[in-house]
């Protein structure tokens, strides 16, 4: 090959190449954007929907470690809300162990619209803690007993519980909170109570979430520091489909300045193979 030609067709890929690379990194990948959004949040900055206040706790840039010591950072925000008047309810059956006025209870016995309840004693430190007592119970032929000082009492006489009836209607502390039966019938009772939770969601782009006006929407970021949030999807996803095909276009010039560069250096290294003639 001569060296005049490949030092031409060299210039000329050398050309194409430095100007594919020229045009892939001063190109500016377009940033993900929605005419109107319907929110925009930063840090600490709070919004309303249908009445519930929301707060975008944090927008920030996040880095996390991999493996074998590689990073990565992405944006993103906490939103977080606090419901008030959250219906709970439960079901109790006899047989189960509730939790009232911070003892615990056995229900024993339900007859509507009452049901009874006899609390859960802890046999064992009560036994201990009895200096006269032997340190457990025993079982006879007039049922379970408890040795003290040698004579002999009968162990629903030595421990006597404390049994408690509540009637459908009443309010009782149940399990922390002030509940209320709203039924008693043959096989269950019927409980339940409000109260105030705390809610957070984590966000990042592309992440949806529903707020208090039922409508669910579309986070996205501008710079690392402002949420966004759209509910017009396809306005969204067009932005996103604009990203990829920057994305495709700027593979494609990373492999026309890699390919022109070693189109050239293979054309150099031919053209100094020495002749055979």
């Amino acid at each position: 090959m001569q060296r005049r030609a490949v030092a031409v067709y060299v210039a000329l890929f050398l050309l194409i190449g430095a100007a594919s690379y020229t045009l892939m990194v001063t190109a500016e990948q377009p940033q993900i954007s929605v005419e109107d959004p319907d929110y925009q949040l930063s840090s600490g900055e709070e919004f309303t929907a249908a009445g519930q206040s929301y707060t975008a706790a944090t927008v920030e840039e996040v880095t996390e470690e991999g493996s074998y010591g590689s990073t990565s950072t992405y944006i993103a925000a906490t939103v977080e809300w606090t419901l008030t008047g959250v219906e709970n309810t439960d079901e109790w059956a006899e047989g189960d162990t509730i939790t009232v006025d911070e003892r615990e209870w056995e229900v024993t016995d339900i007859a509507p619209p009452r049901v009874t309840v006899e609390e859960v004693l802890d046999r064992q430190a009560i036994l201990e803690a009895d200096p006269d007592a032997d340190n457990q119970t025993y079982s006879g032929e007039d049922g379970e007993f408890v040795r003290i000082n040698g004579e002999t009492v009968p162990a629903s006489e030595y421990f006597d519980p404390a049994v408690v009836t509540f009637t459908e209607g009443e309010t009782v502390p149940y399990d922390g909170q002030s509940a209320t039966l709203d039924s008693v019938t043959n096989e269950s009772v019927a409980v339940s109570w409000t109260t105030t939770e705390s809610r957070s969601q984590e966000l990042q782009s592309g992440d949806t979430i529903t707020l208090a006006d039922n409508s669910t929407y579309t986070a996205y970021f501008t710079g690392t520091n402002t949420l966004e949030l759209t509910d017009d999807t396809e306005a969204y996803q067009a932005s996103v489909a604009e990203q990829e095909t920057f994305s495709q276009r700027v593979s494609g010039l990373r492999w026309v300045t890699f390919t022109t560069a070693f189109i050239s250096f293979l054309m150099i290294a031919f053209a100094f193979l020495p002749s055979r003639y």
